[in-house]
């Protein structure tokens, strides 16, 4: 999902995502989210709006505006787990005057900032934040995501943050799901899903090197098959 909206005379308008929510529980997994001209995931209403009972796991979100969860009516039921943000700030609830019970852990905002606002009952666990300009670890080993698409095997979303911009490797043990020896493949940027692949080959069963170009964040599709 990406470049979504417009640009207005008073502000950007139009978003990646934007949801609301009662009874049962929503999820949100596994979107890759970029660019646009309002927010990414945009969880949001008036009071008279319900940002009830939702499950956001496993999105990858950069360079793009805020990652929202809330609005003017209390919250509840909020589980937000193992996202990956590059550039995009985080912010759990709004401006309700109290939100009942959230759940945000193992998630990892990098260049932006996680905020849980007015909430009576808060879990905040195994987050990685790291606020923009702050100093990176640049000797430390990069991190690198591989989510396998449940839907389909021959598919997977990988968020990559290689803090010296280096090209990093792709571990056998991450592959073993999607990947077998002899099997061909395909890197593809999101923003250019049907275009060149940014590395294709034939696996050998060895790590993926992935080329960075110096960058410190990239967001890709690993794709089994040409």
């Amino acid at each position: 999902i990406y470049d979504n909206g417009w640009k207005g005379p008073d502000r950007g308008h139009g978003h990646a995502i934007y949801t609301q929510n009662a009874g049962g529980v929503k999820t949100i997994s596994d979107c890759i989210m970029t660019g646009g001209y309002g927010q990414t995931v945009h969880a949001y209403g008036s009071k008279r709006a319900y940002v009830d009972n939702y499950l956001i796991t496993g999105n990858i979100a950069y360079s793009a505006a805020r990652f929202l969860v809330g609005g003017g009516r209390p919250s509840k039921g909020i589980r937000v787990a193992g996202n990956m943000l590059h550039g995009v700030s985080m912010q759990i609830g709004y401006n309700a005057p109290h939100n009942e019970d959230c759940d945000v852990r193992d998630n990892i905002i990098v260049d932006g900032s996680l905020d849980i606002v007015r909430y009576k009952k808060a879990v905040r666990s195994g987050n990685l934040v790291l606020a923009r300009g702050a100093k990176q670890p640049a000797d430390a080993a990069p991190r690198i995501i591989v989510r396998a698409n449940k839907y389909d095997a021959n598919r997977a979303n990988v968020a990559i943050y290689s803090w010296a911009g280096k090209d990093p490797s792709i571990d056998p043990g991450q592959l073993k799901d999607i990947l077998k020896p002899g099997d061909s493949y395909r890197l593809m940027d999101p923003r250019d899903f049907y275009g060149k692949p940014v590395l294709s080959g034939t696996y050998d069963g060895k790590a993926i090197v992935i080329p960075m170009k110096n960058r410190m964040f990239a967001a890709m599709v690993l794709l089994k098959g040409i």
